[in-house]
């Protein structure tokens, strides 16, 4: 039987898929605070986003069943990401939004399982740790998002309850996954405040489980005397 040999390019973009990962979450945190108020620039974060989707697909597909699952779980959000850019409707944000955090909740379980399965440490291991913490706190802006939606007045800036856009979730996410707690934007309602609660505590438990992992993957040798 013949042996079936990849292109050594080729090779080597899907050793470093989590590197790919990492770059497009970088350039959606970048791009998010600019461009989201004109409708141009909406469009343009809707293609980083997908790209963003598109290496997402590419981490976690090492198997027939997890690229179907992803696929299944990105196509609605992103058909009511580009029905919301038409119609405006806060309904259809919403519907791509809880779409997209199952997406994300599912490309998670795949990352840490492939992160902290007990093998040899590598870079796009650890680029791939990194990513699982960005994408912590985009799953959490999106449940905020869809919270908000249902409980109007959840969140405030500066005491005055106002509907927080993604680029305003993710920055609140952020500071309550990193427990940094600036105080700008506040949870209002008790749905939201326990929302939050379960963010600080991922975020904690997050970091304490991988160190806990690469110390196990790095165990202490005993000099000998």
């Amino acid at each position: 039987m013949p042996i079936v040999t990849r292109h050594p390019v080729l090779e080597r973009i899907l050793d470093q898929r989590c590197f790919f990962l990492f770059l497009a979450l970088l350039a959606l945190l970048m791009a998010l605070p600019f461009l989201g108020q004109t409708v141009h620039g909406r469009l343009i974060l809707t293609f980083v986003n997908v790209t963003v989707q598109l290496t997402a697909i590419a981490a976690v597909g090492r198997s027939r069943i997890s690229l179907v699952i992803a696929l299944l779980l990105v196509a609605p959000a992103l058909a009511f990401r580009l029905l919301a850019l038409e119609s405006n409707l806060p309904g259809h944000l919403i519907l791509s939004w809880g779409f997209s955090a199952l997406f994300y909740a599912f490309v998670l379980a795949e990352l840490l399982h492939y992160v902290l399965r007990r093998d040899f440490m590598t870079a796009d291991k650890l680029y791939g740790a990194v990513v699982a913490y960005l994408m912590v706190a985009i799953l959490w802006a999106q449940l905020h998002g869809v919270l908000q939606y249902f409980y109007p007045g959840a969140y405030a800036l500066g005491g005055t309850p106002k509907a927080l856009d993604m680029a305003e979730l993710i920055y609140f996410s952020f500071t309550a996954l990193t427990t940094a707690g600036f105080g700008d934007f506040t949870p209002m309602l008790i749905q939201s405040r326990f929302l939050t609660i379960l963010e600080m505590v991922t975020g904690v438990m997050y970091v304490a489980i991988l160190i806990a992992r690469l110390t196990g993957v790095y165990p202490v040798v005993e000099k000998k005397p």
